[in-house]
């Protein structure tokens, strides 16, 4: 093996990603993958063939920071070079031959695979290869314009699930404790959409209308929240095939929640991982339920799976349709007042991003998440009204056709939808695509088709009104049957005043029994006039974790004598996965000092082991925002902020880590923490070491 510098590879890599796809054709990878827990480590074999197109001295494949132990072409070991980036072969490769590469090698991925442990201490290990590169725990390509059909074949121990794209054919003992699971693949898919997936699960598996298995993962413990969780996925996966047009072109479709993941899910291909902060219970369902991500990532298998974007600039082209169809299919569940007020809501967001300077066109490649997603699903809606249902759904199915297992472009797209309409789209391409601003006046025309929305915006014109002028249209806003969007908006106009006129308006709104109204109110009704008290503690009983919260915290703050009343009521409420309403409970129990005083130790312990990086980041959250504005962190929470600062996942490391700058501002904090440098995990005690050093 021979290590050649930094700049020589540079060289190779520029200008020749997209060479490469002119000039060699991976078309097959079979990888025999070993995982072990203990040292985070992966051992890996992966063979690759390919096709010569044209003439070439050499090819690569990326792969980051790995130790490559041996390279063969065509059964014979050879030469190779490497940066810690890509592998690069040199050879005398004719055009039009066929050849074969085997590749092992040993990583610990720095990203891209995590080992992580769930609730109970078990292994559990998955991938995130979007934005993260596979390359880094197996050999592959980093360019999204390669695809290769990949068969997984991994090594773990008995008593786990392994799962990963594709038909699990088979598995074998390798011996009395370890075992192989072989996975395989019918059609090319981009790198970045591998995954697998180890943990603890069960399953229970349905069968699409037109024969895909449909195979739902869930904790054993969570057996209870199976229903909850999975409600209309089979549905939605029917209406999303029927709506799109085109079959399902996988052999199956799995979902698998895991914990502390990146995203809300990721649409691998066959395979969607989501973060199990969507497994809930049929209270939570009514809030935070997982039907919107579930039928964003199955959109995906069609939208980026089967065909993939060629570069960033037509993102869009995937994360707009996902979010579209995303859309549709909350309709067929949630009906149209929803999906109108998505639409509009969208809408709002994306006209004040317009007055920002970050505002980009669509097709700008560092665009933003709110208009790759949100302003791509508007373009499709807006072609969709400008060319006509059946159009539309021709041009979508002649598209998927077209470019199946292959990349595409936003010209490619607009071609067909040309082709098929008959119509010039350079002026839709220009306003919807091109312009930096986002066509607001043109996307108020297609939503104020509805009488919904007409009615929605009514009232919303209401809100720079005396309440003396509008109170007859709040009254009768709040008669039955009452519009959930539209019930909201009264109470938010009402903006938490207390006059006797409101007063009346409120308990004209309690009266509705509408969950959403209700919440509203729990939210914006802080200040809680007495006459009002009673209709407010019933929101104690209501089915939403989201309504529970805030109420609890509104009535303890308005209503001490009755402090005693509230926490016996809510004692048994867990809430959300994050338990949103338990460690409310605890600092409300803690702050009430005649309330089960024997037991404020305990509620204590309770509240501050939630920190434990056995519970999910989000519970963590919690517990920390709570302990910080308490000012009671103990030495085994302070370590925990430390591990949490130096997580995986970056929104909870962000977090953890402005909590703990705060602290090492505090001479207190900083001699904690040198007297707990010794019980701190070599990484940790690096990166705190760092922190504590001027």
């Amino acid at each position: 093996m021979r290590i050649i510098s930094y700049i020589a590879i540079t060289f190779i890599s520029f200008g020749s990603i997209a060479q490469q796809a002119d000039v060699v054709d991976f078309l097959k990878g079979e990888a025999d993958i070993v995982l072990d827990p203990n040292t985070k480590t992966v051992n890996g074999k992966v063979s690759y063939t390919f096709r010569i197109l044209k003439e070439t001295k050499s090819i690569f494949i990326d792969a980051q920071t790995m130790k490559i132990e041996t390279v063969s072409l065509d059964d014979k070991k050879t030469d190779f070079e490497y940066n810690d980036k890509r592998i690069v072969i040199t050879s005398n490769f004719k055009g039009d031959s066929d050849h074969n590469i085997v590749i092992e090698y040993v990583t610990s991925p720095k990203k891209a695979l995590y080992f992580v442990n769930d609730y109970k201490g078990n292994d559990q290990i998955w991938t995130q290869g979007q934005g993260k590169y596979t390359s880094n725990w197996l050999p592959s390509f980093d360019d999204m314009n390669e695809k290769v059909e990949f068969d997984l074949n991994i090594t773990y121990k008995k008593g786990y699930e392994v799962i990963a794209n594709g038909n699990l054919i088979k598995t074998e003992p390798v011996n009395d404790s370890i075992q192989r699971w072989y996975y395989d693949m019918k059609q090319p898919m981009s790198s970045y959409l591998v995954a697998l997936v180890v943990g603890k699960y069960d399953k229970i598996v349905e069968t699409s209308e037109e024969g895909t298995p449909l195979e739902m993962y869930y904790y054993p413990e969570d057996k209870d929240k199976i229903e909850s969780t999975y409600k209309h996925s089979k549905r939605m996966f029917d209406f999303l095939e029927k709506e799109i047009g085109f079959a399902y072109p996988w052999q199956n479709y799995k979902q698998i929640p895991v914990k502390d993941f990146l995203y809300a899910g990721m649409e691998n291909t066959g395979t969607t991982i989501f973060s199990d902060a969507f497994v809930v219970d049929e209270t939570a369902f009514i809030d935070r339920n997982y039907i919107n991500v579930n039928a964003h990532e199955l959109a995906h298998q069609w939208f980026g799976d089967l065909v993939t974007e060629t570069e960033g600039t037509h993102h869009w082209l995937q994360e707009g349709f996902a979010t579209y169809y995303a859309l549709l299919a909350e309709k067929e569940i949630f009906g149209e007042d929803y999906f109108l007020y998505k639409l509009y809501e969208s809408a709002e967001q994306l006209t004040e991003l317009s007055k920002s300077e970050s505002a980009t066109s669509l097709l700008n490649p560092k665009a933003s998440s709110l208009t790759f997603y949100q302003r791509g699903a508007w373009a499709i809606h807006a072609l969709r009204s400008l060319i006509g249902d059946a159009s539309f759904k021709i041009t979508v199915h002649n598209y998927l056709e077209r470019y199946k297992f292959k990349n595409a472009t936003t010209d490619n797209f607009i071609a067909v939808a040309e082709e098929v309409s008959g119509t010039d789209l350079q002026e839709y391409r220009t306003l919807w695509l091109d312009n930096v601003k986002f066509p607001s006046q043109e996307a108020l025309d297609i939503l104020t088709k509805s009488n919904f929305i007409k009615k929605y915006l009514s009232l919303a014109q209401e809100r720079t009104q005396p309440l003396a002028g509008k109170w007859g249209a709040l009254a009768k806003a709040l008669e039955f049957p009452i519009n959930d969007y539209i019930g909201q908006e009264v109470i938010y106009q009402l903006g938490g005043k207390t006059s006797p006129e409101v007063i009346a308006l409120y308990d004209k709104a309690f009266d509705t029994n509408n969950i959403f109204v209700r919440q509203a109110i729990a939210n914006a009704l802080s200040s809680i006039p007495t006459d009002l008290r009673k209709q407010y503690e019933s929101l104690l009983q209501d089915p939403s974790y989201a309504t529970i919260e805030p109420a609890l915290y509104h009535l303890w703050s308005n209503f001490p004598e009755n402090r005693r009343k509230y926490l016996d009521s809510t004692k048994d409420i867990i809430g959300f996965n994050d338990k949103n309403v338990r460690i409310l409970w605890l600092v409300l129990a803690l702050s009430t000092p005649d309330y089960q005083t024997e037991k404020h130790q305990a509620f204590y312990s309770e509240l501050s082991g939630y920190t434990s990086s056995k519970h999910h980041f989000s519970t963590r959250e919690n517990a920390f925002t709570y302990l910080e504005s308490l000012q009671a962190f103990h030495d085994q929470s302070l370590e925990d902020l430390v591990d949490g600062a130096t997580h995986h996942n970056w929104r909870f490391r962000n977090f953890c880590r402005k909590i703990l700058d705060k602290l090492l501002k505090d001479e207190k904090y900083k001699k904690k923490y040198v007297v707990l440098m010794d019980s701190l995990s070599k990484n940790q005690q690096d990166f705190l070491q760092k922190k504590l050093t001027p």
